[in-house]
């Protein structure tokens, strides 16, 4: 097995500061819900906040009523049902807070897959085709997933964390200001090895997502080729490539995880620090008497609550930093520019011919893949278009098409050039049917439906008739109703290619490009297929693309294509005549019982 190229990702250093601002712009779209949320969330907290603080006059109450003997009960039990009440409607917010949150996020969620899937239809085939599938499916799914459950966990858990450092603070200020002191001072040796962490981490978590998108496209790879890797015995290389993403993917999240996991056992370190402090200090200002044994203990539970916020933050950096190389990631795909259509001139129908005007056309700058090329099909003619692989045959019906725009040179119909059109006005004249069938996980009704959606039954089946398909259709045990797997493998390859002449006859388009499409079957079902297309045809501008000459001898006009340029043309006499390529070629196909 040749060596696979690399499929490393550039090493492009992580934006913290744009990942933010994309999920802040997220957010702007739910402002009402964020506000409530953050509403909630600080309820939830300052309810909550207060409880310690009268648990230490309850304790304080207890204490000097054992030292007086003169017990207090009803005060003590009055404060206690307070501080109840206090937790329970402290737990109602922290619920709506949860409710609002999880419904943000879970639009948020929608509106990027919906997004992305827009940008997959509007992406120009020159944009697709520098992305790796699997890496556009990983980012679709789980790219969005890390950015939701970031999002969700890390939103909630940040905010609750913000607000109960905000309200700790006030209440251990109204407490004692010197243990405060000496509690908050850590706030700023805490941040900066978060901040440290998290700048150092980041790189990590978007090469990991990266490696995932690769991964991902090598297991699409394995799964739809594994036919081929089986008849090869290239199972082993297959599991080498592989084990070597995987090992890559391992490599990067082992180290994202690893670096950003370092900041709880420090935090927890600068926590048990803090409370040794408060303790002494604590136990200083008692014995001098400045302070009550309640308000310790209530000080000692606001500390514990202080550093815990901190320790939240500290352990939810690794969803925060997958949320944001998850967004990265998403945003640089919508940013890719979206397929250019400036013109809205609609065209309905071809009246006079299509003409390629001294084209030339290349998928990159090193190498002309059409050049310089000139030929002319009236309405309603065949035109056949040979030559040997790579000479450019497809090409020219892509460029028909609109799926990439020629470098110089003009296209026409009528006279008018197709830049002039919009292009979908301009896609809707033109029919294909490709040497690879493509066919959804549907039945068989609604797959030739897809040729006109509206289409009655009855159009359908006529549809199917036509393309010779419907004897074959009604012999399935379900009928039109037969549902076609995943892989469209419960029908032979023939019956597939039936299905799509069918679809295409359903369509009724004024243009045909009709790729390889007889090149996979046998001789019996490519003569079935061939009586199918020749009705397909009939009155309909036709380009032929076949490598078994027998399918174009019937052509109007026959074009033979080596390395991008025209050597021949005319009909199956004339280029017979010329004794040339074209007739050396269908001699040896002849000889070699190809046709």
């Amino acid at each position: 097995m040749p060596p696979r190229p690399s499929r490393k990702p550039p090493e492009k250093p992580a934006n913290s500061k744009e990942s933010i601002k994309n999920i802040f712009n997220l957010l702007k779209d739910y402002k009402l819900k964020v506000i409530v949320t953050i509403i909630c969330g600080i309820l939830s907290t300052v309810f909550s906040v207060i409880g310690p603080l009268l648990i230490g006059l309850a304790t304080t109450a207890i204490f000097d009523g054992i030292n007086s003997g003169n017990m207090n009960l009803e005060y003590i039990i009055n404060l206690l049902i307070i501080v109840v009440i206090l937790y329970i409607i402290s737990g109602v917010f922290s619920y709506l807070q949860s409710y609002f949150l999880i419904e943000i996020t879970t639009d948020i969620s929608y509106s990027l897959r919906k997004e992305l899937i827009e940008k997959i239809t509007h992406l120009s085939m020159r944009n697709l085709d520098l992305n790796i599938r699997g890496d556009i499916l990983s980012i679709i799914t789980n790219d969005v997933d890390s950015l939701q459950n970031g999002l969700n966990q890390t939103f909630n858990q940040l905010l609750t964390a913000i607000i109960t450092i905000i309200g700790i603070t006030i209440m251990m200020l109204s407490i004692n200001l010197w243990m405060t002191v000496a509690t908050i001072i850590l706030i700023p040796i805490a941040f900066l090895i978060i901040t440290y962490v998290t700048k150092f981490s980041q790189n990590y978590y978007l090469r990991q997502l990266k490696y995932r998108g690769n991964l991902n496209g090598q297991i699409e790879e394995s799964f739809t080729g594994h036919e081929i890797i089986r008849s090869f015995n290239q199972e082993e290389e297959s599991m080498e490539i592989f084990e070597k993403d995987n090992e890559n993917w391992y490599e990067q999240e082992w180290k994202s995880k690893f670096y950003s996991s370092l900041s709880a056992p420090l935090m927890n370190f600068i926590s048990n620090f803090a409370y040794v402090i408060i303790a002494v200090l604590g136990a200083v200002l008692v014995l001098q008497k400045a302070i009550a044994v309640g308000d310790i203990l209530a000080f000692i539970q606001y500390s514990k609550n202080f550093t815990h916020p901190i320790q939240q933050i500290t352990n939810v950096m690794n969803m925060v930093q997958t949320a944001m190389a998850a967004s990265e990631r998403i945003f640089e795909f919508l940013e890719i520019s979206k397929e250019e259509n400036p013109s809205r001139k609609q065209i309905s129908e071809m009246n006079e011919g299509i003409s390629f005007e001294n084209v030339s056309f290349s998928y990159n700058e090193d190498e002309k893949i059409i050049k310089n090329l000139s030929f002319t099909a009236k309405k309603g003619e065949k035109i056949a278009i040979v030559g040997e692989t790579g000479a450019g045959k497809t090409t020219i019906v892509k460029l028909l098409m609109r799926f990439y725009d020629v470098d110089s040179g003009e296209i026409k119909i009528d006279g008018v050039n197709i830049n002039e059109y919009d292009k979908n006005s301009l896609r809707s004249l033109v029919g294909m049917v490709l040497q690879d069938t493509w066919l959804f996980n549907d039945t068989i009704l609604n797959n030739i439906r897809y040729g006109k959606l509206d289409a009655r039954e009855e159009e359908i089946i006529n549809a199917s008739k036509e393309a010779h398909a419907d004897n074959f259709i009604r012999q399935i045990p379900d009928g039109y109703n037969s549902y076609l797997n995943e892989d469209t493998d419960n029908i032979s390859h023939g019956q597939k290619q039936l299905l799509t002449i069918a679809r295409t006859i359903l369509s009724n388009k004024q243009i045909l490009a009709l790729d390889e499409a007889t090149s996979s079957v046998d001789t019996r079902t490519e003569k079935i297929i061939q009586e199918a297309m020749d009705k397909l045809m009939e009155n309909r501008t036709s380009f032929i693309i076949a490598h078994r000459l027998s399918t174009v001898r019937n052509a109007d006009k026959i074009i033979v294509i080596e390395d991008g340029e025209i050597i021949e043309e005319g009909s199956h006499e004339e280029l017979l005549e010329k004794k040339g390529y074209y007739y050396n070629t269908l001699n040896t196909q002849i000889k070699e019982n190809i046709i």
